[in-house]
């Protein structure tokens, strides 16, 4: 059972505090991606910056994403439909699964892959593989569906995913089966 995992796609992350220029990129994949998760039945999960005074993220980035606010929304175009297999995990620190509780919910759902998604390729998704590799999940990163800040080297960030993490790089087409129904048309 996979389970598609939305890093950090808030408001505060696309056009707010931190806004990311490279985040209006890859919300059309991420959107088509979604849609797929939900209708193949995965598990969806938000796993979202909720900080609070004193996180030790806000000494490094400053005030964002603070739980209960605007800026710590999904950002409207992939708004969550909170539900047994629709979750909205919230996080005080880079990685999904740091004091989240994430991985009993996942393992309790069956979910033994994670596709992660969202921002920052080379941060939160990072920290999110290696949580997910020391809880044995199989990851996959869809080069298309996630981003880095400005001036960060993509591949790069891909490549240590990679190379360190064990996740299998792939697009969103190759997710959802584009290709696979071009072959067959």
């Amino acid at each position: 059972m996979k389970a598609l995992i939305i890093i950090d796609m808030l408001n505060d992350f696309v056009d707010g505090a931190l806004a990311n220029p490279r985040a209006q990129a890859i919300v059309p994949a991420l959107g088509r991606l979604l849609a797929h998760a939900r209708s193949e039945g995965w598990v969806v999960v938000y796993s979202n910056d909720a900080h609070e005074t004193g996180d030790p993220e806000l000494a490094v980035w400053g005030e964002h994403a603070m739980a209960g606010t605007p800026g710590a929304q999904v950002i409207e175009a992939l708004a969550p439909r909170p539900g047994e297999r629709e979750l909205i995990s919230p996080k005080r620190a880079y990685g999904a699964f740091d004091g989240t509780g994430l991985d009993e919910q996942l393992r309790a759902l069956g979910v033994d892959q994670v596709v992660l998604t969202g921002q920052h390729t080379h941060i939160c998704v990072r920290h999110s593989a290696y949580g997910a590799l020391l809880r044995g999940y199989e990851i996959i990163v869809p080069r298309d569906a996630v981003c880095g800040f400005e001036g960060v080297d993509e591949e790069a960030a891909l490549d240590y995913l990679r190379d360190t993490y064990r996740a299998r790089i792939v697009t969103v087409d190759e997710l959802v089966g584009v290709g696979a129904q071009r072959r067959v048309a």
